[in-house]
């Protein structure tokens, strides 16, 4: 692969882990929400249920 690419590619992943973590950072229990969901998706939950779940 392209040197460029692979920059490019790895500086977009950068942004958008940036923007997810300061989304996270910004609502009221975002890190406990967070948590819920991943626990929700690895119990098995389907993902169109996780909202009702967690109380998203």
């Amino acid at each position: 692969m392209n040197k460029d690419l692979i920059k490019g590619i790895l500086i977009l992943a950068g942004v958008l882990l940036a923007l997810f973590v300061g989304a996270v950072a910004a609502t009221d229990h975002g890190v406990d929400k967070l948590g819920c969901v991943f626990r929700a998706l690895s119990h098995g939950i389907a993902l169109s249920n996780v909202h009702a779940v967690c109380g998203l």
